[in-house]
Formats: structure tokens, sequence, C-alpha cells
């Protein structure tokens, strides 16, 4: 055998493990992180006090402060001069075009996988009481590259309260952390 042959094998095996030993058509590692949902509440990123988070994060499903340099979010949230409430990707506000933004007419808990296309990168979207919204996340680079590249998260949003006075958002989601899973079902997930 070749010192070639020799050294591809185990690559190989590797490959066929890893593509075998999942379910699923991506070639995926199994999901081990369950989807739940949770509440966050959000403040505008213009007329509120600075401390505060406007932008919330999916990749590790927390707030960030967008004051910040180097704060890590997908999407922030803002009342403009009109009084929309305004859902901002990281593009619409001018940062790297990575995050993307989906406007969905079902209910919240309709929505049971997220879609691959037709999310809005460059524009915020503009929400009220009950609207339902999908995001995709940035792609994450920390545990989260495979064959196809980096990959993002999925999660699904639905505006439960909107306090123009305060200037707040609180949103339900659910986010899938399992890296390029786009189930949005409660429970560990199969696709």
């Amino acid at each position: 055998m070749s010192f070639a042959r020799f050294m591809f094998a185990p690559a190989a095996l590797g490959v066929i493990a890893f593509t075998t030993g999942c379910d699923n058509t991506l070639a995926l590692p199994l999901a081990t992180i369950p989807n739940i949902i949770d509440t966050v509440t959000l403040h505008a990123l213009q007329g509120t006090a600075i401390n505060e988070p406007s932008g919330f994060d999916m990749i590790t499903r927390r707030l960030a402060r967008t004051d910040r340099q180097g704060e890590q979010f997908d999407m922030a949230f803002d009342i403009d001069g009109n009084g929309r409430a305004l859902i901002f990707t990281t593009a619409s506000l001018g940062l790297a075009v990575e995050s993307a933004i989906q406007p969905s007419d079902r209910n919240f808990a309709d929505v049971t996988i997220a879609p691959l296309e037709d999310y809005e990168r460059e524009d915020p979207l503009e929400v009220g009481v009950e609207s339902v919204f999908l995001v995709r996340s940035r792609p994450d680079v920390q545990g989260c590259v495979f064959f196809l590249g980096r990959l993002p998260r999925y999660g699904k949003f639905r505006v439960l309260s909107l306090d123009a006075e305060s200037r707040q958002i609180t949103l339900e989601n659910l986010v899938n952390l399992n890296c390029g899973y786009r189930s949005l079902e409660v429970g560990v997930p199969i696709r």
C-alpha cells in the first residue's frame, strides 16, 4: 500500500463514520440540545438607557448590548420617529451582512421548520403585537463548521407585548441551538 493510500484510508473512514452516524440529509452530527420556548425583552436602540440590551444573540441565546464594541448579536429592536416598531438585522444596521429575517403569516406554534430561502438581510422588519417572524443567525465558527461550511442557527419569534412609552418589546422565542438544524419544535430536533 502506498503512503498516500495509507494516509487517505483513516480520513475516509472518519468521513464515512461521520456521515452515516447522522439521521439527517445534511450529514450533521446528531442534535443534543433541546429546543425550548423562552421569553426576552429588548429595549429600543434609541430613547432608552445605553446599558439596556437592544440586541439578541441567537448563538448563545442571550441579550446583547449593541453599544459594546465586539458584542455579537443577530437582531436588534428600535422604535423609529414615526412610532414604528422595527426588528433590525446586522446588515440593516450597517454591520456585516450575516443575519437575516423573514416575516411569517402563520401562528407561532404552527411554524415547525425554518425555510432555507426568502430571508431579508438589508431592510428592517416592522412588527406589532402578535407578529411572528423567523431569524437566521450569523454563521458560527465555534463548533459549527462542517463540510458545508459555517452554519447558522434558526429561530422563530412572536411579539408578546410592545410598550411605546417604555420603548420595550417582549418576544416569545424558540431558537434551535443545534448547528444547521431548522426544526422549530420543542424537544431535541431530528432535522
